[in-house]
Order: structure tokens, then C-alpha cells, then sequence
């Protein structure tokens, strides 16, 4: 068994900074679980989160995602923005593990915070 990251059912606000910095070693099985949290005023989760490594992963794995799935036309919207700005990137991660826990943009961050 890997490692397993619950941050389920959580408020985060204040100046509240959750894995800002976090990095994982000699794992490769990371779950990252974010279901029904808040996150509000200036509170950071995943601050220090590399944005181009898991655009470029994403845009791999779409290749072979069941196009039928819900995740996959999520993907494609995110994949769709010409310039992110970092914040509102984590944003979009963060809401879309929330709905995602165990797709394919959740093992591409887990993956991230484990090099």
C-alpha cells in the first residue's frame, strides 16, 4: 500500500498553508483525497505546485482517456485555457481532485509531489 493524504470534510482559511512544500519520496502509489473542503481567504493549499510538468503529463494522458468519461471533458476544458495564471490553476486542481480523487489529474499531481 501507498500513501494515502486525506484532506476530506476540512475548513482552510486564515493564513493556513497545507502542503506548500510537500514533497513524497520513494512512492510511487500517492492518493490525494480533497472531497467537500473550503478553502477561503488566504489560506494556500499545494502553494509551490509546478503548473508546467503537469499541464505537458496531462496533455499525454489524454491520448488514451476514455473520451465518454466525465473526467475526460473536464481535462479538456482545463487543457483548453491558452495561460494560466498559477493561482487560479491550483484552484482548478484543487476543485478538480475534490470531484476526482482517484482520476487521472489526482495521479498526475500525486506523481508530481513525489519527485
Amino acid at each position: 500500500m501507498g500513501i494515502e493524504i486525506d484532506l476530506n470534510d476540512l475548513n482552510i482559511s486564515g493564513n493556513a498553508e497545507v502542503m506548500g512544500n510537500v514533497r513524497i519520496r520513494n512512492s510511487n502509489d500517492v492518493h490525494i483525497s480533497l472531497k467537500h473542503s473550503d478553502i477561503s481567504e488566504n489560506a494556500k493549499v499545494l502553494n509551490n505546485l509546478e503548473i508546467d510538468p503537469i499541464l505537458k503529463e496531462l496533455m499525454q494522458q489524454i491520448q488514451v482517456m476514455d473520451k465518454d468519461s466525465l473526467e475526460y471533458s473536464r481535462i479538456m476544458k482545463i487543457l483548453g485555457v491558452k495561460q494560466w495564471n498559477k493561482n487560479d490553476f491550483i484552484g482548478c486542481v484543487l476543485k478538480h481532485i475534490s470531484e476526482f480523487s482517484q482520476g487521472v489529474l489526482a495521479s498526475i499531481v500525486a506523481n508530481m509531489i513525489t519527485k
